[in-house]
């Protein structure tokens, strides 16, 4: 937001915290999907198979 020109320190905490989850959700969910196809690493294929399968995710689509 334009608008927003300073952030205290905890807000900036809270979000950098919340983004780690997000970011550690996704990936263990797109995991699930690498491991099908027997690979260890993940591709874009399988974020975006945990994007359209769990519907927390459905805001990214």
């Amino acid at each position: 937001d334009p608008d927003v020109t300073l952030a205290s320190q905890e807000a900036v905490f809270v979000l950098a915290r919340a983004t780690e989850l997000f970011v550690e959700t996704i990936a263990k969910d797109a995991y699930v999907y690498a491991q099908q196809g027997k690979r260890k690493t993940l591709q874009r294929k399988d974020l975006d198979n945990a994007i359209e399968a769990i519907d927390e995710f459905a805001f990214l689509e």
